[in-house]
């Protein structure tokens, strides 16, 4: 992706069509104000605003999280900054609005006039919101962390156990998206290709970085767990002089950012508001993974989404963006380096193979002063392996096969490549790649990172 296809994200036009916008139905909880619209094409839209004191906090979050984590390949509502005067809402027949206690009655003026009081105005007495355009399908409801969808034949695999899932944990901790629960996700009915299946969508992303959506975030959200014994433990058994590193994180103290900051960011150390099936489960060829995700972006893509987030505080967007290649950085120094980080094997047919060191490549690590790269034949129906010559060491990223290779179609190589030193033990881990022949050819045909379930867990408990 460029730049431009990073800040454009899932986005189809500019927002809400100008004109006149009916009020469908409105919400108040007494904390979070919110409208929902059909704009003057008939288009439904989510309208959130920002909060009376923090003006752009929680809409420049949402629209900035919403373009990275499109980039990173989830289903994504398209969300706009926009802006809204009084005049332009009217009311429909139908309108409502829906009170704390769950009751609806038909919305009135005096509703939206005393909603709009609890919102940040412009001094030309606009209101900038976000306006989330309604995705695609009919709702089924939330997913989980856990488990499948009993009413899709389709889910198969416990979520639990999803790399996407589990990666979600890194791509939290760099956005500091405390609040992955399932209500912040929505499932729904799609038609696709002749048939109708569930597509699966995070949403709600105006608390993260510094926003907890009306407030900024707590100083030590992200540090621990709502209820977190373990640190509770460390105070008491102390007698209260221990004091967690997040009393000391240097904030930048601008209205229009809260509470982020890269100051003693450690990726692993990172936790969610209340724990996380699926990220408790993360393994490191999980955290890899991600981590390679987020370190494929660039500064440039970095500044061009926080630049849709449309701060009109030069400090506050350069913050932010500066924020966030700071922590990107360090998910790359952590989480890249903590499981054998060869990707990308290729053999050809006179048998010289080269592969990537992912964490050297993006310039996280040295690379270790040799490899070992051991060969077999492999008996794809058994799973048998029988060693071809004898481990070479290889001084870079590329070795030369010994003699001996199948020459048959169909029949397949597994090799072992692991380093021989370095700076982490966790290169010395080997990682397996299978090769089957082609024609005159080898083609990669499977890979495996730990085999066996080598390493486990990699750290949130």
């Amino acid at each position: 992706m460029s730049a431009d296809d990073v800040a454009r994200g899932p986005n189809t036009g500019d927002g809400p069509a100008p004109g006149k916008w009916m009020v469908a139905a409105g919400k108040s909880d007494g904390i979070t104000p919110g409208f929902t619209i059909l704009d003057s094409a008939g288009t439904r839209w989510f309208i959130k605003f920002d909060p009376r004191d923090y003006r752009e906090m929680m809409s420049g979050a949402e629209v900035t999280v919403t373009k990275l984590f499109h980039a990173l390949g989830y289903f994504v509502p398209e969300n706009h900054v926009t802006k809204m005067t009084r005049e332009m809402l009217t009311l429909g027949e139908r309108s409502k609005i829906t009170a704390a206690d769950g009751a609806e009655r038909r919305l009135t003026d005096h509703d939206i006039d005393r909603l709009l009081r609890m919102a940040a105005q412009e001094s030309d007495g606009s209101y900038r919101v976000v306006a989330s355009r309604a995705v695609e399908g009919k709702p089924v409801g939330p997913f989980l962390y856990e488990g499948t969808r009993p009413d899709d034949p389709n889910d198969v695999v416990p979520h639990e156990h999803r790399r996407e899932l589990r990666g979600l944990r890194v791509f939290s901790a760099w956005t500091n998206h405390v609040d992955t629960k399932a209500i912040n996700s929505l499932d729904t009915l799609v038609q696709q290709d002749g048939r109708t299946t569930v597509r699966h969508h995070l949403i709600d992303f105006g608390s993260t970085l510094g926003s907890a959506s009306i407030k900024p975030r707590e100083y030590d959200e992200g540090h621990h767990y709502i209820f977190d014994p373990g640190n509770s433990l460390k105070v008491i058994a102390s007698l209260g002089f221990y004091i967690p590193s997040f009393h000391f994180v240097d904030y930048p103290g601008i209205r229009s950012v809260g509470n982020f900051s890269a100051d003693r960011f450690v990726p692993s150390d990172w936790k969610p508001r209340v724990p996380n099936p699926a990220f408790i489960r993360a393994r490191p060829d999980d955290t890899f993974w991600a981590a390679r995700r987020v370190m494929a972006f660039t500064d440039e893509m970095i500044r061009a989404a926080v630049r849709t987030g449309r701060y009109t505080d030069p400090a506050a967007e350069k913050f932010i963006a500066d924020t966030l290649i700071a922590r990107r950085d360090a998910i790359g120094r952590e989480w890249l380096t903590n499981v054998n980080p060869i990707v990308d094997p290729v053999l050809d047919a006179s048998g010289s193979l080269k592969f990537v060191n992912a964490a050297v490549a993006a310039g996280v690590a040295k690379g270790p002063e040799s490899y070992e790269v051991s060969w077999f034949t492999f008996d794809n129906a058994t799973g048998t392996s029988t060693p071809i010559g004898t481990p070479a060491t290889a001084a870079g990223e590329q070795a030369t096969a010994p003699s001996g290779l199948p020459t048959s179609n169909g029949a397949f190589i597994r090799v072992q490549i692991r380093a021989a030193d370095g700076p982490h033990q966790s290169w010395t881990v080997p990682v397996h790649a299978f090769f089957a022949r082609n024609g005159q050819g080898w083609k990669l045909v499977g890979f495996e990172r730990l085999p066996n379930g080598t390493a486990r867990n990699s750290g949130t408990r």
